[in-house]
């Protein structure tokens, strides 16, 4: 459920991009029935030879590997504190500049290098000192904090495979990152409305482990969340504010690959 607030908000881009698409065409008209409504930036991508109007079925890669970092991500943070999720998340770094020396063919320097080091010890640190005061806390959390942290560096990966193909489909389309962030969002709904009702259906019980987060005996209960939504409305509030910020996330990250690098 709280993959899809995710999904909605990367989605809802689609209403910025609509009128970014809107307000281009308006200043086209403007200035002659031949004049193309394009952006400076697709001007430049033009000129270059880019591939301008690439099959969107491209970014259902990506938003596969974001429906799977987000899923794992979700399920570890019932078993961490915030803190410790937020900050184990930093191994996504070293992930994607692994990952961009493999696939990417890319160089990373001595400074690059002492960078990666410092984020790994510090991993290490964060993760031993969670791990050895587990139960001392009263964060509320359930399960296995190791198990969470485990679950975090996993996560990393399929993020890491993100931003990698990512920056392999902007290097060689030009890509608006309003619409790459709206097209994997709905892509990302599409997987979860086929894998939703199965994992509504999955069964089990249990206070140990990962059967510690069902609810009522299920591996997922919707129908739960809206209930809670239903008798605390300040959640609905904290929901949309998810979105925007899942919203302004993407699209920045999106940007900073596109002029920049994945890592």
């Amino acid at each position: 459920m709280q993959t899809g607030m995710m999904f909605a908000g990367e989605l809802s881009v689609f209403i910025v991009y609509g009128f970014k698409k809107w307000k281009l065409k308006r200043e086209a008209a403007k200035k002659g029935p031949n004049e193309a409504p394009m952006s400076p930036v697709a001007r430049q991508a033009n000129a270059k030879q880019l591939k301008m109007n690439p099959n969107p079925l491209i970014l259902a890669i990506p938003a596969s590997f974001d429906f799977t970092a987000s899923t794992l991500m979700f399920v570890a943070l019932t078993m961490c504190p915030p803190s410790i999720y937020q900050m184990m998340r930093g191994f996504v770094t070293v992930i994607t500049a692994i990952f961009s020396i493999i696939f990417l063919k890319r160089k990373q320097y001595r400074h690059h290098w002492t960078g990666l080091v410092c984020i790994i010890a510090a991993l290490v640190e964060i993760g031993y000192v969670a791990i050895a005061f587990e139960g001392t806390g009263s964060d509320g959390t359930g399960g296995s904090v190791a198990v969470g942290i485990l679950l975090i560096l996993l996560a990393q990966v399929f993020v890491g495979g993100l931003f990698i193909t990512e920056e392999y489909f902007l290097g060689d389309y030009y890509l608006d990152p309003l619409k790459v962030v709206g097209t994997e969002g709905m892509f990302g709904l599409a997987y979860l409305i086929m894998l939703l009702p199965i994992m509504q259906l999955i069964q089990c019980s249990g206070t140990t482990g990962l059967e510690s987060l069902c609810n009522f005996n299920y591996l997922e209960n919707s129908s739960y969340a809206l209930a809670q939504m239903k008798a605390e409305p300040t959640i609905i509030v904290y929901a949309i504010s998810i979105m925007i910020s899942i919203a302004f996330f993407n699209v920045c990250g999106v940007t900073t690959t596109k002029v920049a690098s994945a890592a």
